[in-house]
C-alpha cells in the first residue's frame, strides 16, 4: 500500500509513464527508459558482463577497482558469485571522467 507523499507522486508518475508507452504515445528515448529503470531497481551484473558493457578487459576492471574508480563488488547472499549495480558503475566511470 502507497503510504507516503513521495511514494504516491513516483506511483503516479510511473503509471502515467507506462500509460504513454502503451499507448504508443512514449517521447522517452531509450537511455531516458534505462535511466528510469535504473533509478528505480538496481540491475545486478557479473564481473564479466561489466568488462562487456564498458568494453573492457578484465585485467582493467580489476586495476579500476584497486583505483577506487569503479566500486568493489557485492556479495549478494545465496548468490555463488559478487555482483556489481549498474547504476553504480555508470555513476562511477560518470564520476571519474
Amino acid at each position: 500500500m502507497i503510504s507516503s507523499p513521495v511514494e504516491k507522486i513516483v506511483a503516479n508518475l510511473l503509471r502515467t509513464y507506462a500509460d504513454n508507452i502503451d499507448a504508443g504515445n512514449s517521447n522517452l528515448s531509450s537511455q531516458e527508459c534505462t535511466n528510469i529503470l535504473s533509478a528505480i531497481c538496481h540491475i545486478e551484473m557479473t564481473k564479466p558482463e561489466v568488462c562487456k558493457f564498458l568494453n573492457i578487459s578484465r585485467s582493467r576492471f580489476d586495476d579500476l577497482v584497486r583505483e577506487g574508480r569503479i566500486p568493489r563488488g557485492k556479495q549478494v547472499p545465496h548468490r555463488q558469485h559478487i555482483v556489481w549495480y549498474k547504476d553504480e558503475i555508470i555513476t562511477a566511470i560518470n564520476q571519474s571522467k
